[in-house]
């Protein structure tokens, strides 16, 4: 009888063999945030590639939101499988489990505040040159660079950049290069040839759009994907605490 009892005592914890409601919902909510955070990622890689080729001149690449969307999106990947260990009754997985969400949930929330600045400057009607222009003109914006375009050579590769990459002439129009004695430049033009006719928006336009589109489609899955690891979280402690008391 003593040894009948000692046995139940020694017997470990472990899981019914029937899988419940909460922990149905705990696995699919894990598949969720893996299909969120490989969308994330995937988004946030090609993000960055696009605004190192293109927006560096207005942008601080340094701190860009993609930067902390990456690590968050890799670190909630591992989810599922740390969800099916810990269904397994290997609750060893379940302090890091949570050690890795609430990392998760800090990079998503900073990502997240720098991508809402972005997107109240980018509402902003100067734009305001970046660190990857010549060091003369960090303080200057565009309308700075056009006014001096003839200045010096700095200043002419700078704007001719700009326009050639974004497809764009000036910052509201090509009127804007009214007062100079060289005409529209050639970056205005498709292929440097102004018989082909003349870009009809300005630069500011095309790059509030293009910035607007980018951290739009970016913080929304990004709040998606917020919500999902806090339903995580709070799934992972439901099964946990009610196996626990059973």
């Amino acid at each position: 009888m003593a040894e009948e009892i000692n046995s139940t005592e020694q017997k470990p914890f472990k899981y019914a063999a029937r899988c419940t409601i909460a922990e149905a919902m705990l696995i699919f909510s894990s598949c969720l945030v893996a299909f969120v955070g490989v969308s994330l990622l995937g988004l946030s890689i090609w993000s960055l590639a696009w605004k190192l080729l293109a927006y560096s001149y207005f942008m601080d690449i340094i701190t860009d939101p993609t930067f902390f969307n990456i690590p968050a999106a890799l670190i909630g990947l591992p989810s599922i499988f740390l969800t099916i260990a810990i269904r397994r009754n290997q609750f060893s997985h379940l302090l890091i489990f949570l050690v890795l969400q609430m990392i998760a949930i800090v990079l998503l929330f900073t990502g997240y505040s720098i991508g809402t600045k972005y997107k109240l400057l980018g509402n902003d009607d100067i734009l305001r040159l970046g660190p990857t222009v010549p060091t003369n003109l960090l303080n200057n914006t565009l309308y700075d660079v056009i006014q001096t375009y003839e200045e010096t050579l700095e200043n002419n590769v700078t704007l001719d950049g700009i326009q050639s990459k974004f497809g764009c002439c000036g910052v509201i129009n090509i009127y804007d290069f009214g007062n100079l004695s060289l005409g529209i430049p050639t970056s205005c033009c498709p292929n440097s040839d102004c018989n082909q006719g003349i870009y009809p928006w300005g630069c500011r336009r095309r790059i509030q759009e293009n910035v607007a589109w980018h951290t739009n489609v970016t913080l929304s899955i990004t709040q998606l994907l917020i919500l999902m690891v806090f339903f995580n979280a709070a799934m992972i402690g439901s099964v946990f605490i009610s196996d626990y008391y059973k």
